[in-house]
């Protein structure tokens, strides 16, 4: 760098420029640069996350898309592509000047303001002080053969002939992969569909319910407010209600991703937030970490990310589902990172209270659980939990249930069973009883916990589940030894 900086100082704009244009240079897409991939006269959408403004409850430091990074990105884009029309584009939980309701309004100096014309002032963002539209103009006046404007998300709802909002179905891939989601189509907006090039620009951060938000938790901003919010509030609630998986949200950001998905990413990890997603007004929740992350692989990116801030990448969900959309590459040991080298920067990010990681999916499962083995039906679940009734018909709900799984592993390793159940459940783990509990509240994973030693190689758990009240289920992790919600490392689960 032109002044290399330790990473707790708070760095000026041509620093954080330089390192954002460095690592779009180093993340060079299969096109050779970013530039050479954006194609004269395109349609050109910067996607960064601004989803609360300064003074509202949910918004601290680390909270959004640093203005110096989109600025950079705006810069890079400006000066070396040659786009036809570039748009900053975001969809937050504030109303615009236009709307009537008198909720979620954001003023400044009296004046009602959205994400466009809210002025930053000079200190939190040094060298980038005002508002997104002070940028916009500014870029404007240097490249007047461009177009620079800025597309609220939240107002941006595509809709039929008649005015009537439209959802439109998940698109599936060539191999047939459609929606995740409990509900198939979604109300999207115009400018994500129909822009020629998407470049997302997220904040690193800590997320409750997918562990990990940057670029593809970065899609809750492209739905539509207008669509999803009810009615004295100005947040996407029925989105989460209409399309989370067994109360998962991994699946509707996947989703919403298909779309359009990112043709680049530039991930803001210059300040970001450990414990939640936003604001939990404690003095250690901001943590200053000063990288910046570019490339062109999607779910790359966000396993890197996963893995710099503490996380298992295997045990984020959204990067299985994405994987399965040919999204992009999670394995660590396939993704080439160019740079500095990324352990340098790994650190442990406290994570939310409730986090856990990716149960298993695959069983062999047996309404009787005295009948041989080999002729336990084979099932692959889609979410944490197995639902016996569900894979064994007719089955008397009353009755006992058996399901086994089997674990590898590259060694000796300590770490901790969690269960969630309902029901009583004996769980032996290669022929020993390592627990008998009986749940007499509500199921939840991780409910049940011990530690348990596995052998290298396979390792055999079965467990047998006697009804207690309700549809009998099962959920089963493997968490390390710090018994954080992670997985232990290097475990793979198989049927």
């Amino acid at each position: 760098m032109v002044k290399p900086a330790p990473p707790e100082d708070l760095l000026s704009y041509e620093q954080v420029r330089e390192m954002v244009w460095r690592a779009i240079e180093y993340g060079k897409p299969k096109a050779g640069s970013l530039e050479a991939k954006i194609r004269p006269g395109s349609w050109v959408v910067i996607k960064p996350n601004y989803v609360f403004l300064r003074p509202q409850g949910g918004y601290r430091t680390g909270d959004v898309t640093d203005l110096r990074v989109t600025r950079a990105v705006l810069e890079y884009v400006a000066r070396k592509a040659k786009a036809g029309r570039i748009t900053i584009a975001e969809g937050g939980s504030y109303r615009t000047m236009t709307d009537t309701a008198k909720d979620n309004v954001v003023t400044q100096n009296g004046r009602h303001v959205n994400a466009y014309l809210f002025d930053w002032g000079p200190d939190e963002f040094p060298g980038t002080g005002g508002s997104i539209g002070d940028m916009l103009k500014e870029f404007g006046g240097q490249f007047p053969r461009t177009r620079f404007d800025y597309a609220d998300l939240s107002y941006d709802a595509v809709r039929d002939a008649s005015g009537k909002l439209q959802r439109i179905e998940v698109p599936r891939t060539k191999r047939g992969v459609g929606a995740f989601g409990e509900r198939p189509d979604y109300y999207v907006t115009n400018t994500i569909t129909k822009c020629d090039f998407l470049i997302s620009v997220p904040v690193m951060k800590v997320h409750e319910q997918c562990g990990v938000t940057a670029c593809f938790k970065n899609y809750v901003g492209t739905a539509p407010r207008e669509a999803y919010a009810n009615p004295g509030q100005f947040h996407n609630a029925n989105l989460h209600r209409d399309h989370s998986l067994d109360g998962r949200i991994d699946s509707f950001i996947v989703d919403l991703a298909a779309f359009h998905p990112p043709d680049y990413n530039v991930i803001d990890g210059l300040r970001g937030l450990q414990y939640t997603e936003h604001n939990n007004r404690r003095p250690d929740q901001t943590v200053q970490t000063n990288v910046i992350l570019a490339g062109e692989d999607t779910v790359a990116n966000d396993a890197v990310v996963a893995k710099l801030i503490g996380f298992n990448p295997w045990d984020i969900e959204f990067l299985h589902m994405a994987s399965q959309r040919d999204l992009g590459q999670m394995d660590l040991g396939k993704i080439d990172v160019i740079g500095d080298d990324p352990g340098k920067y790994e650190r442990r990010w406290i994570k939310p209270r409730m986090w856990w990681g990716r149960c298993n999916r695959e069983w062999r499962v047996s309404r009787d659980p005295n009948a041989p083995a080999s002729g336990w039906e084979r099932v692959t679940v889609p979410t944490d939990t197995l639902r016996f009734a569900k894979y064994a018909a007719g089955a008397d709900p009353k009755g006992t249930f058996a399901a086994a799984a089997r674990v590898q592993a590259s060694g000796n390793q300590k770490g901790y069973l969690w269960v969630g159940v309902r029901g009583r459940v004996t769980v032996t783990l290669n022929g020993e009883t390592v627990m008998e509990d009986e749940n007499v509240t509500r199921y939840r994973v991780g409910q049940f916990q011990k530690p348990v030693e596995l052998k290298p190689g396979e390792n055999r758990l079965v467990f047998q589940v006697q009804s207690a009240a309700g549809e009998p289920m099962l959920s089963a992790l493997l968490v390390n030894q710090r018994n954080d919600g992670d997985s232990l490392e290097g475990i793979r689960w198989m049927a």
